[in-house]
């Protein structure tokens, strides 16, 4: 569903397309994203054309784009064969510029946190707090590091502030 946008908003007649984000291995991070977050593959295309490589602003760029989607929302994952992807600086912190976290609901952040285990995510007992709301969350990471947030709450429907407009709220 479209949300309408007021006069003069610079991308009133667009739509949100993906998200994209860059991984270390292609592969390792497809299976991640289907089979432990469950997100599910839409499409597949390499990119090796000098147009590509232009709007990306990597010269010469190669990389594959996994385009996935899970909820309504969607995702590409690109792994570059050229340039080789740039490992991580740093682990990242939810105060570092750029992308955060990816988030879900969870009814259950035990029996959740457990079967991430099962499947050999890293879950940072460090970081699981109970906020102020009474809502209990925690960090798990994807093969590359980047922050998962899980947050148990009694029902996976999103909240008002989180609907799409029509749905039973006053802003999208």
């Amino acid at each position: 569903m479209l949300v309408p946008l007021a006069e003069g908003t610079p991308l009133r007649d667009a739509r949100l397309l993906h998200y994209s984000h860059c991984v270390s291995d292609i592969e390792r991070s497809h299976r991640f994203y289907d089979e432990v977050l469950g997100f599910e593959t839409v499409a597949e295309f390499d990119f090796d054309d000098a147009a590509t490589a232009r709007v990306m602003g990597v010269p010469d760029a190669r990389f594959k784009g996994i385009f996935m989607k899970r909820d309504g929302m969607r995702i590409e994952l690109i792994g570059f064969s050229n340039p080789p992807p740039e490992a991580p600086r740093l682990e990242r912190s939810a105060a570092e510029v750029g992308h955060s976290h990816l988030s879900f609901y969870v009814r259950d952040l035990d029996a959740t946190i457990a079967e991430l285990r099962t499947q050999g995510v890293v879950v940072e007992d460090e970081s699981r707090a109970t906020l102020p709301g009474g809502i209990e969350c925690c960090i798990a990471r994807d093969p590359d590091g980047f922050p998962i947030e899980l947050v148990q709450m009694g029902t996976l429907d999103l909240l008002p502030y989180e609907m799409p407009a029509g749905a039973g709220s006053s802003r999208g």
